[in-house]
This record gives C-alpha cells, sequence and structure tokens, in this order.
C-alpha cells in the first residue's frame, strides 16, 4: 500500500501542479513553470509517507530504513518520470522535455541519471521530515491533553 499510494500521491501532484501551471501560463508574457516541478511530487509523496509511518509505528525511521525507502522511492519516481515524459506536453509539459532527447542518445540517459538522483536525495529528506513533524505534532497533542 505504501508504495501505490506514493505513485497516485507523485502522479496527482505531477499532473495537478502541470496542469495549473498550463492555465496560469495562458498569458504570453507570463512563465509559471520551471524544473523544481519535477521534484515537488517527491517531496509531498515522501513527506505524506513519512507522516504514515510515523502515525502508524509512534517513531521516527532509522536511518537504514529510510534509505532503503529513498532508494526504492527514486526508482518509482523515476519510473512515474519517464511515464509522464512519453504522456506528451499536454499533460505534463515539464516532464515531457525529457521526451525531446532521442532514447538512445546519451543526453536522455544523463538527464534521467540526474532525476533520479534528485528524487533519491529528496525522498530521503522529505520521509524524515514527514516522519520528524508527525512525531512533534502527535506528542504535543499528547501534551495538551494532559495538561
Amino acid at each position: 500500500m505504501v508504495w501505490l499510494r506514493y505513485a497516485f500521491v507523485f502522479l496527482a501532484v505531477a499532473v495537478g501542479v502541470a496542469q495549473v501551471v498550463l492555465w496560469l501560463d495562458r498569458d504570453p508574457g507570463l512563465s509559471f513553470g520551471g524544473a523544481l516541478q519535477l521534484m515537488v511530487p517527491a517531496m509531498i509523496a515522501a513527506l505524506i509517507e513519512g507522516g504514515q509511518l510515523a502515525k502508524r509505528e509512534r517513531a521516527r525511521p532509522s536511518s537504514a530504513r529510510a534509505w532503503r525507502f529513498a532508494g526504492v522511492a527514486a526508482g518509482i519516481a523515476t519510473l512515474l518520470n519517464l511515464a509522464l515524459a512519453f504522456a506528451g506536453p499536454q499533460v505534463a509539459p515539464e516532464f515531457a522535455k525529457l521526451a525531446i532527447a532521442p532514447v538512445d542518445g546519451r543526453q536522455f540517459w544523463l538527464l534521467l541519471a540526474i532525476y533520479a538522483g534528485g528524487y533519491f536525495i529528496v525522498n530521503r529528506f522529505f520521509y524524515g521530515l514527514g516522519a520528524g513533524n508527525t512525531i512533534s505534532r502527535l506528542k504535543a497533542h499528547e501534551e495538551r491533553e494532559r495538561g
């Protein structure tokens, strides 16, 4: 369930943000999109997963568990990035920029490796952040109830 939820959140945020940016970019003088759009879905999905883990286990993840999560989540995010890249610019224009480079070329694989590395780092950081925030919120709630 964790990975299915992660993938769903990633796709929902990626497509949702892309559609909002497309709508905002109707005015030719404005440009709202940017490369950060590629990382935001992973940030939000990892934040949610970290929070869910903390609610379930009432503890922060161990370092090893957080790194394992980051690795698997980066793989999922990279695969979803590929799917969105080939879905076309009407779905997610920023993701579609990857598909401009030929698949058998170095540029394509270099960009994909850079994205995968970014996803790895972002997932690790935001997974821990989500867990830490949830633990702090749970402790504060318990103190208020006692207090």
